[in-house]
Formats: C-alpha cells, sequence, structure tokens
C-alpha cells in the first residue's frame, strides 16, 4: 500500500538534481503519508453515521482541493487509497500519529476543523459523529475548549 501512495504523489512531483531529489524524496512521502491520513479521518468522520452522503462527498473532494491543491482525479485518486487504508487499518491511532508527528499544534486545529466541516456538511450532528470527534481530539492531543470553539465556529459557517 506505501507503494500506492508513493506512486500517487510521485505523479504530481518533477525534481531536477539528484540532492534535491533524495530530499524532495524524504519530505514528499511524510507529505503524502499525511495526506492520505488526513484524507482517512476525513471518510472516518464521513462514515461515522454509517452513511458517505453526497453533501459529504464533495465536502472531502472540495477540502482535498483546497488543502491540498489537487485536481479533481487526483482527490479521487487520494480518496480511493485513503479508503483502502481506512478499510485495512484496525484503529484511527495510526493516523492520527502521522498528523501528530508532522503537524504543530495550529495544524492540528485546522484538520480537526476541517473534519467539523465534514460532520456538519450533511447539515447535522450525529451522536457518533460527535463521539469520534471527541476521540480524535484527545488523538491530537487538543483540548476540549478548542474542539467546542472550532465546533461552534464551523456550525455558525454552516448556519450564515
Amino acid at each position: 500500500m506505501l507503494e500506492a501512495i508513493n506512486r500517487f504523489f510521485s505523479d504530481r512531483m518533477q525534481i531536477t538534481s539528484d540532492t534535491a531529489e533524495s530530499a524532495a524524496d524524504t519530505d514528499a512521502a511524510w507529505a503524502s503519508r499525511v495526506q492520505v491520513a488526513t484524507c482517512a479521518l476525513l471518510l472516518e468522520v464521513a462514515y461515522a453515521d454509517d452513511e458517505f452522503s453526497p453533501a459529504e462527498r464533495l465536502t472531502v473532494a472540495e477540502i482535498l482541493s483546497d488543502r491540498f491543491g489537487m485536481e479533481s482525479a487526483e482527490a479521487t485518486r487520494l480518496i480511493e487509497l485513503a479508503e483502502s487504508e481506512r478499510r485495512d487499518s484496525t484503529d484511527l491511532y495510526q493516523f492520527a500519529r502521522l498528523i501528530n508527528e508532522q503537524y504543530p499544534r495550529e495544524r492540528k486545529l485546522a484538520v480537526l476543523e476541517l473534519l467539523w466541516q465534514v460532520v456538519y456538511s450533511d447539515g447535522q450532528l450525529e451522536a457518533h459523529e460527535d463521539a469520534l470527534m471527541h476521540k480524535l481530539a484527545r488523538l491530537f492531543g487538543l483540548r476540549h475548549q478548542e474542539l467546542i470553539a472550532l465546533k461552534l465556529r464551523v456550525k455558525k459557517q454552516r448556519d450564515d
């Protein structure tokens, strides 16, 4: 599966020098893993209520396009790859760990906000979704107040 991840992202990069290629490959590998982990968590939240609605699907695709600068076909490939990783995983820890290792607190908060956007994309908050968001905030090492502040911000944006 790691080969598929690397292949997906290597299609998007062009490196000219050998030294730059080595450093970029290492950075790109971490970036690609974090992108897959982020997408897998977006999907996990989308499926938390046992339905991946068209609104949630559109929100995930838009997030990938906006945050990762992906074209539609690239976003679709990442979703497929992350979906496979999500199905094969035993828990969320492996995805949260990658984000914890690679992202500072501000970026983790940004990821949590994206997750709330997926939760509210269908217009309602289900109990399973709320519980999952609390679990993810704990896995990211974020405070409850931060979780709630982001929840309220996303909900307000949705309602406006």
